[in-house]
């Protein structure tokens, strides 16, 4: 609890930089007659009619349901895989060139195909979203188990524990930290994907929200869209942080002793 303690402090204290640029904002904009760069204090008060909390049952939650359940799905699948195929050295060398392959295309260029084969609903999101974190999720996976310390694994089979439980209870176990850190990688591609596939595909989203305001030449709704979207990232980060902080605790008190 202490270190949870300590993380918010930390958030608090860093909270210095965008409370500055904020006000720097809201007084250079104040007397913009900008169309395209209108004042900060218009902006917030379209934001207040926009986001609180009118439109967020029709845009918010269609885009944090839709992320969430990708990306989930993608975890699910990925960090089994990742595990069975890390703890093969030929599974590795098979399946490793295949996803270097597939991860070199940009999620976003994918989007498209997605489209093709599904349509333009709820089931072509979630799936672009989820094919598309799961590679880094896997990555990780696959070199969090295949770097297990070889004295712990000595030590799991001088106990005589079974293969499939040096596997599922020793490997993986000790590669979470390496798997975090692929999952916030994935996490991060699952948000720029669930906006990209509102904007090809969706009337409903925060990224549908955001370019129909912008070719509606509604500008103030499209920087409270643009604005909400920094918001809701910034906020789904620490959310992921703190639950990898609690979930990894022994990880980071093991270094704070080292």
């Amino acid at each position: 609890m202490m270190r949870v303690w300590r993380w918010i402090l930390a958030i608090l204290i860093g909270a210095w930089l965008p409370i500055v640029f904020i006000a720097w904002w809201w007084n250079a904009s104040a007397e913009s007659t900008n169309p395209y760069f209108p004042p900060l204090s218009v902006i917030w008060e379209q934001f207040k009619v926009n986001w609180i909390f009118e439109l967020v049952p029709v845009h918010v939650v269609p885009s944090i349901r839709n992320l969430l359940v990708g990306f989930l799905i993608a975890a699910v699948i990925a960090i089994p895989a990742g595990t069975l195929i890390g703890a093969s050295r030929s599974g590795t060398r098979y399946v490793e060139p295949v996803v270097d392959f597939i991860r070199s295309i940009p999620p976003v260029a994918l989007v498209p195909i997605f489209i093709l084969l599904l349509g333009l609903d709820a089931q072509m999101r979630i799936t672009s979203i989820a094919f598309s974190a799961s590679f880094p999720i896997l990555l990780a996976t696959i070199e969090g188990v295949r770097s297990t310390n070889l004295v712990v694994l000595d030590t799991a089979k001088s106990f005589r524990l079974s293969r499939s439980a040096i596997l599922w209870r020793v490997r993986l176990p000790g590669a979470m930290p390496t798997v975090f850190a692929g999952l916030q990688v994935g996490f991060q591609i699952a948000f720029v994907v669930t906006i990209a596939s509102e904007v090809l595909g969706s009337g409903f989203g925060l990224g549908a929200f955001t370019l129909i305001a912008t070719d509606s030449f509604l500008i103030v709704d499209a920087w409270t869209g643009v604005i909400l979207l920094g918001i809701l990232g910034y906020l789904l980060n620490l959310v992921f942080d703190l639950v990898e902080r609690i979930s990894l605790r022994w990880y980071y008190g093991q270094k704070k002793l080292s």
